[in-house]
């Protein structure tokens, strides 16, 4: 053979076209084989609607015995939600799913009391739980409840002005009831004068308390924080003199070592989310305590007071915190006349001075007692509860005093239209970029091609 044509140029590409093919091909079949025995997902909308939450992860892999989990839905249905239930199978070997199709299956339907169309049943350790509302949220959710062996116990404290969890009115605290037994909580009322908390509560709800707490009612919530007592407190701003929160409380609480400061928490930043600037936003959260690790929705605090942890700790607490704050532009406003007809306006030497304001604070003291206080307890009503992460946190909270740590964050995520919102100072610059500087750069640069060319 003619050493001319392996030399030839032409021959050169050649060889060296076939070889980088080759290699590509190569790589690819590589990649394909390692990508068909090791799944690699990816979710890339915004609030990760497509990935399973870390809560969801521990529980699976947590599961002692077999799962057992019945669908029963036709072929559409199957379609859905498979995917949904081959992500619970990759987290753990013990979930075990059956497809029945109603239509083929009358009787075995008919046996297992099946009202509806696309209802999952789950049996665990000889308890079983129907879901026909098919999310991660539910199952699980559903998966908690008949995996725990006894139903912890939340105690809402009435008696002092505190909204009922049976309000189904704006004001009531229906949605967190809801949000509590969703957890597998047991949920119930109680009068600090009728019941003993130590034997009763597994942890007790004071939201929106106000006036006098009688020696006796002092004396109970004393002996059962002091006893180990789980606790979350939520104190409102002052508008009215009716609002009042009692001293003693007050005092209750700084032995505890928390602040409970006068005023209302005004913050204008608000007014872009579209709120009054008396609901406040909150962004600020503590990234080390459990309740906010990772937290990373806002929330929205209506007449909300702020919260502080004391400068040195009393005895007997082991740790104090703040878990979230406002950001620098709110102040605590201490002309609440003023506010209430209508003037939101920073007033130095009046008001507290602007700053991040502290909200919420954790604490845990001897014998292992945990309590939660907020400035708001509105922030979880009908009205609120829904609104950003509020429901989420306050949940979180009341997880983290049961030291419930793995329902801590399982909620029902959503995407959103990516709004982005302008200052007006950018949307100025904006329109010099757009409407001024890129057109006149445009007809500069063709100009100065034009006269190079014309000079030729």
């Amino acid at each position: 053979m003619n050493k001319k044509i392996f030399n030839n140029r032409k021959f050169s590409q050649s060889a060296s076209s076939i070889s980088l093919t080759v290699i590509v091909i190569g790589l690819i079949l590589v990649i394909n084989y390692f990508g068909g025995h090791n799944q690699i997902e990816l979710d890339l909308t915004k609030n990760k609607i497509h990935a399973f939450s870390d809560q969801t992860n521990k529980v699976m892999h947590e599961l002692k015995a077999d799962l057992r989990a019945e669908y029963f839905g036709d072929s559409n249905g199957k379609a859905r939600y498979t995917p949904l239930f081959e992500n619970y199978q990759r987290l753990s070997n013990h979930f075990k799913i059956e497809y029945i199709d109603p239509n083929k299956e009358p009787a075995r339907v008919r046996a297992s009391g099946i009202k509806k169309i696309n209802t999952l049943v789950l049996t665990y350790q000889q308890k079983s739980v129907k879901i026909d509302d098919l999310s991660e949220e539910k199952i699980t959710n559903s998966i908690l409840k008949i995996e725990k062996e006894k139903k912890q116990t939340a105690c809402f404290v009435v008696g002092h002005g505190e909204s009922s969890i049976e309000d189904i009115t704006q004001n009531g605290m229906q949605s967190l009831k809801i949000g509590l037994e969703d957890q597998a909580y047991e949920v119930k009322e109680v009068l600090l004068s009728n019941v003993n908390l130590i034997t009763t509560c597994n942890s007790i709800l004071m939201l929106g308390p106000h006036g006098d707490l009688s020696k006796n009612e002092l004396k109970s919530l004393e002996e059962y924080l002091n006893h180990g007592g789980r606790a979350v407190f939520a104190v409102d701003a002052e508008l009215a003199q009716k609002e009042k929160l009692s001293k003693d409380f007050r005092q209750l609480l700084n032995g505890w070592g928390v602040i409970v400061k006068d005023g209302l928490i005004v913050d204008p930043e608000s007014r872009k989310a579209g709120m009054d600037a008396s609901v406040v936003m909150i962004n600020l959260f503590n990234p080390t305590h459990l309740i906010t690790k990772d937290y990373l929705q806002p929330s929205y605090f209506p007449f909300v007071r702020p919260i502080d942890p004391v400068a040195v700790a009393p005895s007997g607490l082991m740790s104090i915190t703040s878990l979230a704050k406002t950001n620098e532009n709110a102040w605590s406003e201490l002309d609440i006349d003023s506010f209430v007809k209508g003037s939101a306006q920073y007033n130095e030497g009046v008001d507290i001075k602007k700053g991040m304001q502290s909200v919420a604070v954790a604490i845990t003291g001897k014998h292992d007692t945990r309590i939660v206080v907020f400035g708001s307890s509105q922030m979880v009503n009908n009205q609120y509860a829904r609104f950003g992460g509020n429901l989420d946190l306050f949940l979180n909270s009341v997880s983290w005093i049961l030291q419930d740590e793995n329902l801590i964050s399982i909620r029902t995520k959503s995407d959103d239209e990516g709004r982005v919102e302008l200052t007006e100072q950018n949307s100025i610059k904006i329109f010099w970029i757009i409407i001024v500087v890129i057109p006149f750069t445009i007809m500069l640069l063709g100009i100065l091609i034009w006269l190079k060319r014309k000079n030729r």
